[in-house]
């Protein structure tokens, strides 16, 4: 999802909407062209690994009619989210959009701030999760369940930005991985994969069938067992105000 963002009064730039990235993110040539005061440095978990970055401050952020003022942004790259998608300058994520409350139309390809909840079955999320033991917050956690992959209920990062349903192979709560598969790029990078076909999800009254689920060998450490892509889904509303996700409401 790329949306047209203002940032300190100028604009539009092109950022990737993505509720699985805690913070907002700007690459270093949006950061020297806006001159974006330096506040200090960030110490940011990705599935492949920790670093530090540099911390910037955006006097106002703008989507629409909607905006924040004084938000703390990371510089980076984003070397692996402009092969996805070329041409962006930054990633709009969680510590903006959890202010609001929104709803993806996927099919329409629009979205809109401040609706009125609509009806459908309301599904709890966990805002904040835990990363070797420290929390983790602005979170997207789902319990959904993979049926023909386990009988349990994981927990799942709500992703905007993911192409496909992950599992990650580190979680104490993933399950068994079968022998076969092949090779694809995951969002821990291009390596073997294990690949359950025909899958069913269902989170509530909720059912999305016939789906490919990818799981990495490669070790992950995260907060979520794995990646729920919201674009499996015809809508979405996420209620940050009320901590709740309607899946597919209208249908």
């Amino acid at each position: 999802m790329v949306i047209p963002v203002m940032i300190n009064g100028t604009g539009p730039f092109n950022f990737l909407l993505d509720t699985g990235t805690t913070r907002t993110v700007i690459d270093p040539d949006l950061a020297r062209q806006l001159q974006a005061q330096t506040i200090g440095d960030v110490a940011i978990t990705t599935v492949l690994h920790m670093r530090q970055d540099k911390l910037v401050l955006l006097r106002e952020v703008s989507l629409g009619d909607s905006s924040v003022a004084g938000l703390g942004a990371v510089v980076d790259k984003l070397a692996r989210q402009k092969i996805l998608a070329p041409g962006i300058r930054g990633v709009l994520g969680e510590e903006f959009l959890s202010k609001f409350d929104i709803l993806i139309d996927f099919k329409q390809r629009w979205l809109r701030f401040g609706d009125a909840p609509p009806l459908g079955e309301r599904r709890r999320f966990e805002a904040i999760g835990q990363y070797h033991g420290s929390p983790t917050t602005n979170r997207l956690l789902i319990a959904a369940q993979l049926v023909g992959v386990s009988d349990d209920q994981l927990q799942l990062q709500l992703d905007t930005g993911a192409k496909f349903p992950e599992l990650f192979p580190v979680s104490h709560e993933s399950p068994a991985p079968h022998s076969w598969g092949g090779s694809m790029a995951t969002s821990s990078g291009t390596n073997d994969t294990i690949i359950y076909s025909n899958i069913t999800i269902k989170i509530g009254t909720t059912t999305v069938r016939d789906l490919d689920v990818v799981q990495s060998r490669h070790s992950v450490a995260f907060d979520a067992v794995g990646l729920l892509p919201a674009s499996i889904f015809h809508r979405i509303y996420i209620s940050h105000s009320g901590g709740f996700v309607v899946f597919n409401p209208g249908d």
